[in-house]
């Protein structure tokens, strides 16, 4: 995968079933009430994605069910107090989120801190530190004026000089930050309560990156970084509704509500919006063993846990007080190509492998249960950038004959090519195996060669080395650039074009989101014709709540303010 690996290394994780949970969470014979979407058990999943724009999923349906014994109207209230113990796949690797893009640490210290904006439930960024922003000088400067009442964990009030120094260490350390740093001509203190960015050349996503969940430009007191530097932080210090008390390594993270918290006066969207801290302490417990979480599901010990394997989704289904989480968007699965070498320097050799493809039993094999994969889109932009129409011509059209003929017009030489591949990852070995099978049939000879993940990321660098690799590339809400790496030409495969060069730098400095998403399009218009690499489709990961958890929103990156615990069963 790009950056990490779905069995829970950095950007990873999968699944949940929105209308099953809802049933499952509501097996009781009390009535549950309050004529509003999430408190409807009986809607189908579609109706209730349709109704919540995709957001709430299996999340609100399970975080508001009703418990035996409760009576409607006390569902509907948020409870204060109580501990959330949240079952993680291990340690942080640290708490420094401006150091790592490790989602442990982002699910961690996403309470404690918080950034200049933050999305909303339709991908838009929103003022959250921020009090607003304005473009001026032809889309090469960024004003940001700060909210006034922001108070930090230590006491201290938020200042400009504060933001300055967060987003200068930011730029410096942060793979995000780093990519944006060489466009930054000035980040300077306007006033107190002003930012100011100037730029040497437009930077459409800049608003967006600066409300990116994952290795989030987390705005943290000056004197933090006056005291640790680039060096990890080790006692973080933010304006989050929860506040950072120890970290015992093999034992907990444990974050306690921060009294002094000033929420931003917005209805709450997505990440954006007025964020509150229901209960007294969050305790991040690290238990690796994936049967260790679920039995501690099962058994109350825990009220959450972080990405169970999909083979324990039946177990999680057949539990009356859990309900699953399915995260999605997430991540797409691929095949990438060496396009400096033969057979794949050539875009009609491409184009017959696509067209040998039926990606239906690959994703099948690779993922089990249709609840953890789809087939459905074309898209290779998520969020606000998704896009169902573009190359649903071409995506997943099985044509045997077509694909012969082109490969014969490309001047295959039927040599084996080399697809390389691992079983670090099963879904990578398994799509490949099938794959494999339907690409003889249309004329190809494979060489599979197996090798553990490590040595595949190393030899992908190698042009000389292998032909077709596996990954997968996993949701970035902020930029699809930053998930769709692909696109970079000195990325493995190298996909080098003047159209997608040109199509990539018109998406890059577009500032207006309609703008920016027209540009998007014409990019995967132009993946879908010169196939620099295979999209299979989507999968996705599977979280788990129990049902006296409340007020819960599933979304790609963790959050867990405005949670509440009810009395439980």
């Amino acid at each position: 995968m790009t950056n990490q690996g779905r069995a829970g290394q950095g950007r990873s994780g999968p699944r949940a079933d929105a209308a099953g949970s809802a049933a499952r969470a509501n097996r009781c014979p009390c009535p549950v009430g309050g004529g509003i979407v999430r408190h409807a058990p009986s809607l189908s999943r579609r109706e209730l994605l349709r109704r919540t724009g995709g957001w709430l999923a299996a999340g609100a349906a399970g975080g508001v069910a009703a418990v035996c014994g409760e009576r409607p109207a006390a569902a509907q209230v948020p409870q204060t107090g109580g501990i959330l113990r949240i079952a993680t796949i291990g340690d942080p690797p640290t708490v420094d989120i401006h150091q790592t893009t490790a989602v442990i640490a982002e699910q961690v210290t996403q309470e404690i801190y918080e950034t200049l904006f933050a999305l909303d439930a339709a991908w838009a960024p929103q003022p959250l530190l921020a009090a607003g922003s304005t473009w001026s000088d032809n889309n090469l400067t960024l004003t940001v004026p700060l909210r006034p009442d922001v108070i930090f964990h230590n006491g201290r009030p938020l200042t400009a000089a504060d933001v300055v120094a967060s987003l200068g260490r930011w730029m410096r350390l942060s793979a995000l930050g780093q990519t944006i740093a060489p466009r930054v001509k000035t980040l300077t203190a306007g006033d107190a309560h002003t930012v100011v960015i100037h730029l040497d050349q437009p930077v459409g996503s800049l608003v967006a990156a600066l409300a990116n969940p994952n290795n989030m430009p987390a705005i943290m007191p000056k004197s933090t970084i006056d005291q640790y530097g680039d060096k990890p932080i080790t006692a973080p210090v933010g304006t989050g509704p929860y506040k950072f008390q120890e970290w015992k390594p093999d034992t907990h993270v444990r974050l306690v509500r921060f009294n002094g918290y000033r929420p931003v006066d917005a209805p709450a969207s997505g990440y954006a919006g007025r964020r509150i801290a229901y209960v007294d302490e969050i305790l991040f417990i690290p238990v690796p063993e994936s049967n260790t979480r679920l039995a501690g599901m099962q058994s109350g010990q825990y009220d959450f846990a972080i990405q169970l394997p999909e083979d324990q989704y039946p177990q999680v289904k057949g539990t009356p007080t859990l309900v699953p989480q399915i995260v999605k968007p997430y991540s797409w699965a691929t095949f990438v190509f060496n396009k400096r070498r033969a057979p794949f320097a050539s875009v009609k050799a491409r184009q017959a492998f696509l067209k040998a493809l039926d990606v239906k039993p690959i994703m099948q094999a690779a993922f089990g249960p249709q609840e953890f994969w789809s087939i459905d889109s074309p898209t290779i932009g998520y969020g606000a950038f998704t896009d169902n129409a573009t190359g649903a011509g071409v995506y997943n059209h099985q044509d045997v004959g077509a694909a012969r003929t082109l490969l014969q017009e490309a001047g295959y030489d039927g040599k084996p090519f080399l697809f390389m591949v691992t079983k670090t990852y099963d879904f990578m070995y398994n799509s490949a195996l099938v794959a494999k099978g339907q690409l003889e049939a249309a004329g190809f000879k494979v060489d599979l060669q197996v090798v553990d993940w490590a040595t595949l990321v190393q030899r992908r660098n190698n042009p000389e080395l292998y032909d077709v690799f596996t990954t997968g590339f996993v949701f970035s809400p902020a930029d699809p650039t930053a998930q769709d790496v692909f696109l970079s030409a000195k990325w493995p495969g190298w996909w080098t074009s003047d159209k997608k060069e040109a199509a990539l730098q018109q998406f890059t400095q577009t500032v207006a989101p309609d703008k920016r998403k027209t540009a998007w399009s014409q990019l995967q218009d132009l993946f879908y014709q010169e196939v620099p690499v295979i999209k299979l489709g989507d999968y996705y990961l599977l979280n788990v709540s129990q049902s006296w958890m409340r007020g819960f929103v599933n979304t790609p990156n963790l959050f867990l303010w405005n949670v509440w615990l009810s009395r439980r069963a």
